[in-house]
């Protein structure tokens, strides 16, 4: 399972940057934490454009309705199989090669608080600003344009960018997953619809020895066997499933059995 998550969050990366064309550049809201400033991106920001849309005053009927049945049919599955951002803080774990050197308690509000908090700052100042400091956009944007841009300047907001990006990547290295857990506004979204989405991760207690094992390897830092299921913190990574010596754990679509 493990080389299939690093595979398909591979593949992931690939299809986001095929807008190398203009033809390729299709502005559908992807399900990921990715920028559309990327020189390549093909797919649009969900958070990028849910900010558009506060600043504009206007109800974003067809982001939010794509978004929707992102978070209908896998949750926050993508966040574990398919983020580019959540890629890389997995490699910074890799690199690692340990556990969290701060055990942090679960704050699941937080990143809710965050996402409303940034649609709120949109439609008063009329701007995109979480834009201009989003990690995602510093890594993904940011510093690859000045590569292909050799005519745009570095400016104030190219060393925010630096700034933020030097702050998440030592709270990615002193505990996994930082951003998914508790700041990350995409995965509030689909965080909320993880409790109704088809597919889910299910425990079967009749198997379960209660060894909490799959609780240990959790990049999620869930604390309870009865949470895994509807938790709004649960990517679906797997890894709870690879460390189960029981076969107790598994992921399932809701409507089978």
């Amino acid at each position: 399972m493990r080389k299939l998550r690093w595979a398909t969050q591979f593949l992931a990366l690939v299809l986001v940057n095929i807008g190398f064309l203009q033809v390729l550049k299709l502005g559908i809201p992807c399900p990921f934490f990715y920028c559309y400033g990327c020189p390549a991106a093909a797919f649009a920001c969900p958070i990028g454009t849910f900010q558009h849309y506060a600043a504009l005053q206007q109800f974003p009927f067809y982001a939010l309705g794509v978004v929707g049945l992102f978070g209908l049919a896998l949750g926050r599955f993508w966040c574990g199989w398919g983020c580019p951002f959540g890629t890389v803080q997995d490699l910074v774990m890799l690199v690692r090669r340990r556990g969290d050197a701060f055990r942090l308690r679960r704050v699941p509000w937080l990143k809710f608080l965050v996402l409303a908090v940034i649609i709120l700052l949109a439609w008063i100042a009329v701007d995109t600003l979480f834009c201009k400091v989003c990690p995602a956009g510093s890594l993904f944007a940011a510093i690859p344009h000045r590569f292909v841009s050799s005519e745009l300047r570095f400016g104030t907001f190219f060393y925010v960018h630096l700034a933020t990006l030097a702050v998440v990547l030592a709270a990615f290295f002193l505990v996994g997953r930082f951003w998914c857990r508790y700041l990350c506004p995409l995965g509030a979204i689909f965080g909320a619809f993880n409790p109704v989405s088809i597919l889910k991760v299910k425990v079967d207690f009749s198997k379960c020895q209660r060894c909490e094992d799959c609780l240990k390897v959790c990049p999620a830092g869930i604390e309870k066997l009865e949470e895994i299921e509807n938790c709004t913190d649960c990517t679906r990574c797997g890894k709870c499933i690879e460390s189960c010596d029981n076969d107790a754990v598994r992921i399932s679509a809701s409507f089978r059995d």
